[in-house]
């Protein structure tokens, strides 16, 4: 995801960070005991409402979260639905959070270590003071599973961007109590986000349910 000005600054942070989320494979899997029935990596979330943060619209269903508060989202299913809803939220949450929300952002959505040291050390050298205006609001369209077991998934997140180029975002959540938390990496390792020439066929529509600008 790269948000231009309004939302300059937030890109800025999202590609150094960015480094930040982890790469992930183009495989889907899910990891199971042998004889346990393998959660369907393919289902989308129930129920898939929108609601506003900082300007971009981002995804709620009965798999979370559960509860908002201000920049925090929390309370996601265990399920892959759940992990990904997360990923989507928290990628986004703690990209935008303005000067005022950040650090309680990296308290609550980020798992501890060199990984959220390292954006903390990022995130404090930029400013970022309002919401994304409209007109540069990316928009987000859906994701795969690439990676699952119930204490860790990996996720890519497909967005349009105003321009209308296509990008996809990696993200890695690892289940803690109620909710997944996004763990980013302590050293940079491939780019997190990628320019891409269509969405996969196995992507988890979720813009389905959004009024998507005209292409």
């Amino acid at each position: 995801m790269n948000y231009s000005k309004g939302l300059t600054t937030s890109g800025v942070l999202l590609t150094v960070v960015g480094a930040g989320l982890l790469a992930v494979g183009c495989s889907s899997t899910a990891h199971s005991p042998v004889g346990a029935t393998r959660p369907d990596i393919h289902t989308a979330p129930t129920h898939v409402r929108w609601t506003d943060f900082q300007g971009v619209q981002v995804p709620v269903a009965d798999q979370g979260p559960q509860r908002i508060d201000g920049v925090v989202a929390t309370g996601y299913d265990s399920s892959p639905q759940g992990a990904a809803l997360a990923a989507i939220e928290s990628t986004v949450r703690m990209s935008i959070a303005d000067d005022s929300q950040w650090t309680k952002a990296g308290q609550q959505l980020l798992v501890a270590g060199p990984g959220r040291d390292r954006w903390a050390t990022a995130r404090v050298q930029v400013s970022i003071a309002g919401p994304v205006r409209e007109v540069a609001a990316p928009h987000l369209l859906g994701y795969t599973v690439t990676d699952y077991s119930p204490a860790k998934a990996d996720i890519a997140i497909f967005t349009r961007q105003v321009d209308g180029s296509l990008t996809s975002n990696a993200a890695r959540v690892i289940r803690h109590n109620s909710t997944w938390l996004l763990d980013l990496p302590a050293k940079p390792g491939m780019p997190s986000v990628s320019a891409v020439a269509r969405t996969p066929q196995d992507m988890v529509n979720l813009a389905a349910t959004t009024k998507e600008p005209p292409r």
